[in-house]
């Protein structure tokens, strides 16, 4: 041991040039973890919300911050997704590509120039939004474009490609590593020893959250007690199966109901077009994603509602619940799709007429402008007056484009009315109430 001790502490212990060493060997050993713990806090402070997540996680626990946390990680996902879009497709065409009044399909018809411009037909991404690098028909057919010969028909598919593979690649990624931080232990046993020793969220920091905490805890403690009790009731299992399987039909039902509401409507939505929307109010022009931000809206709540007599245990009654609103969204979804392969198609038949037009125009135009004994090729006409047919992907873009942002403007003002407004309601009017408003709300 002491030999050890010599050979470790030699610098220290000696003199000159060997004390020197090891006294800069300390020195930069204190300035290098410095430097590790000062680029820790940096690369924290570098993650966005990280401060406000780690309050709202003292104020409320960990339960309330790890929702903000997904949110945050599906916001980065999400600028992952459209950097590719954006850096791979976009630019380069805006860059690169033919300029916008170059061809027909980058310029808006003359007969649309007056109110291209119009809020209300920017609303809905019509106008100049229409003819722009947003949707499909902006791009044309060109193998490369630019000085750079950049391959833009195939930055496209492998764009299409890797968004779908990288989607898939975190997401199965984030799976397993939960999976990997599970024990995998059975959470049904021992439950009030898991409750006495593992309830308590050792990251609330505020003293009233604290005791909300320990009453939830409590309130826990309490309802454990009573699903003991009850579970060793004799309780009718021909009842209970009877009303699970009722309440399977009525999800069927609303599940049913609601792909057929949105196929009606988009069917609806194809009459009107065919007659002219401008002579239709606003609710006939929104009403596809209305109907269907409203139905994302209130079915989950119908199921939540439906849940209660199927009498499952809470863990088992959430994946029920997640797994039929997840159906509900893909249902509609598809139902939505499926309705639109009839306009897709009355478009394309469209398409076939004006290609016709187009000849007939074609040749009209060449006959009554050159004369017979002209060597001219070429007839000069200006992309804004050249007849075009509809592009059905270009529809297909606005119609999924118009449904984000109904839903995003749906939630938006849900929360304003059904949470701030009752908040203020309840904030300022618990004064003068019968009751304690917090208390219930």
């Amino acid at each position: 041991e002491s030999q050890e001790f010599v050979e470790k502490y030699e610098g220290a212990l000696g003199k000159g040039k060997g004390r020197k060493l090891y006294a800069y060997k300390v020195m930069m050993m204190k300035k290098w973890m410095k430097f590790q713990r000062d680029f820790e806090n940096f690369r924290t402070a570098c993650i966005p919300w990280e401060m406000k997540i780690k309050e709202i996680e003292s104020h409320f626990g960990s339960s309330v911050a790890s929702y903000f946390i997904f949110l945050r990680w599906m916001y980065g996902m999400n600028m992952i997704l459209f950097g590719l879009t954006f850096g791979l497709v976009m630019v380069p065409e805006a860059l690169m590509g033919r300029p916008y009044g170059s061809m027909p399909r980058k310029t808006v018809p003359r007969s649309e120039q007056a109110g291209a411009m119009d809020f209300a037909v920017l609303w809905d991404f019509g106008g100049y939004a229409q003819y722009s690098v947003l949707f499909y028909g902006y791009y044309n057919n060109q193998r490369a474009i630019g000085w750079l010969k950049f391959r833009m028909p195939l930055s496209y598919f492998l764009v299409g490609v890797g968004t779908v593979a990288y989607s898939y690649m975190v997401v199965i990624r984030t799976m397993a590593r939960n999976a990997n931080r599970d024990g995998g232990g059975d959470d049904t046993s021992f439950n009030f020893s898991w409750k006495m020793f593992t309830s308590w969220d050792y990251l609330i920091g505020n003293p009233e959250t604290a005791d909300n905490k320990f009453a939830s805890i409590t309130t826990s403690f309490k309802e454990s007690i009573v699903e003991e009790q009850e579970s060793h009731k004799d309780e009718n299992i021909h009842l209970t199966r009877f009303l699970r399987v009722l309440a399977n039909f009525l999800v069927l039902c609303c599940l049913a109901g609601s792909g057929y509401l949105i196929y009606f409507v988009v069917r609806r939505s194809q009459k009107f077009a065919l007659e002219g929307l401008e002579n239709y109010g606003w609710w006939e022009r929104n009403e596809v994603n209305m109907v269907m931000s409203l139905l994302g809206m209130f079915c989950p709540m119908l199921f939540d509602v439906i849940s209660s007599l199927e009498n499952y245990h809470p863990r088992i009654a959430l994946q029920w619940q997640l797994g039929r609103i997840f159906a509900l969204f893909l249902g509609n979804l598809y139902t939505f799709i499926i309705a639109l392969m009839d306009e897709i198609n009355l478009k394309r038949r469209e398409e076939e007429v004006v290609k016709y037009n187009m000849t007939v125009w074609q040749a009209s135009l060449y006959n009554g402008t050159v004369d017979d004994n002209s060597t001219t090729s070429t007839i000069p006409v200006d992309p804004a007056d050249v007849p075009r047919g509809p592009c059905w992907e270009t529809m297909v873009g606005q119609e999924f484009v118009r449904l984000i942002v109904s839903d995003t403007m749906t939630t938006y003002i849900t929360l304003l009315i059904g949470d701030f407004l009752r908040a203020v309601f309840v904030r300022f009017f618990n004064y003068c109430w019968c009751w304690d408003l917090e208390y219930g709300f």
